[in-house]
């Protein structure tokens, strides 16, 4: 189980790295939907602070209640913000909506639609650890 809970946060981690250097490079292109740096910060302070707490209590250094409640609240919070974002996300339709072109990495928002649905069940799956006893 413990292992399953390093990869996770391995991937957490990822995911915020990723939907930060996405999302601030592709800023103000045609086609893209602009989100607010604030949003953007407040989705990666949140999914980093719950990752740093659920490491902290893999690692065996936190295990109080309120921390756990705390990690739970944070991934939950980033997890419904990162759902937000891919909701903005979807491609208009009709003839002159402008297609965003430029974007390397994949042709559309598959990536962060893997990414941040994972999370979701990632943290379903950190609250039912941590809440468990678990790990």
């Amino acid at each position: 189980m413990t292992a399953i809970a390093w990869v996770l946060v391995a991937l957490g981690v990822v995911a915020l790295v990723l939907t930060q250097v996405r999302l601030r490079k592709y800023r103000g292109r045609q086609g893209m939907t602009d989100i607010a740096p604030w949003i953007l910060n407040l989705h990666s302070a949140a999914g980093g602070t719950g990752l740093l707490l659920v490491a902290l209590r893999l690692l065996d250094v936190v295990s109080s209640g309120t921390a756990v409640w705390l990690a739970i609240i944070a991934l939950a919070l980033a997890s419904l913000i990162g759902l937000s974002f891919l909701a903005r996300w979807r491609r208009g339709r009709g003839r002159h909506v402008e297609r965003f072109r430029g974007d390397g990495w994949t042709s559309g928002p598959w990536l962060s639609q893997v990414a941040h649905f994972g999370m979701v069940l990632g943290t379903v799956f950190f609250a039912w650890g941590m809440l468990s006893d678990r790990f």
